[in-house]
């Protein structure tokens, strides 16, 4: 726990050196443990809103980005679930003590299968050449008929436990 403190020291010490934060509220003695971003630090932290903003909106069609107001009626936040039951169903990993949202996992887990559709695909592609038609392929191919079952099944116990959560 020594060394944690001394790190974290050190690392507070040379953020505060080159510019990246300073101690909040510092002319007035500061406040314990709160920090204010300085010149460098107001400057990389756009650089990651940015950089996150482009990964996940701009890169995405099915996403749209939205830059909403925090403070909002109460109604909004009941409406959206945030008061009664808004909660991220998590796994903990028990060997590598990490904690994982389920919905990432199962969605993780989909793309597998998925990747795997595709493998046979291609493989389908260059067996037939010019005249392979995919669409007839992947309604016909019982090995894709069969993952694409296992993805479904799997999205469609994900959705009722889903629904089975908001309604508790």
């Amino acid at each position: 726990m020594v060394q944690q403190t001394d790190l974290f020291k050190k690392v507070i010490s040379h953020a505060k050196e080159y510019g990246f934060v300073f101690p909040s509220s510092e002319i007035y003695d500061g406040l314990s443990a709160v920090y204010d971003y300085a010149q460098n630090g107001a400057a990389l932290k756009n650089n990651i809103r940015e950089y996150w903003w482009k990964s996940m909106v701009q890169l995405n069609e099915n996403i749209v980005g939205i830059d909403a107001a925090i403070l909002m009626h109460p109604k909004t936040w009941k409406a959206s679930g945030h008061v009664d039951a808004f909660n991220d169903p998590l796994i903990d990993n028990k060997d590598s003590k990490k904690r994982y949202r389920a919905d990432v996992l199962v969605e993780d887990y989909c793309a597998k299968i998925e990747s795997k559709i595709e493998k046979e695909v291609s493989k389908a592609a260059k067996r037939f050449g010019d005249e392979f038609d995919k669409e007839e392929f992947l309604k016909t191919s019982p090995r894709v008929i069969s993952n694409q079952k296992k993805i479904n099944h799997i999205l469609n116990r994900l959705g009722k436990s889903l629904e089975k959560s908001a309604l508790v």
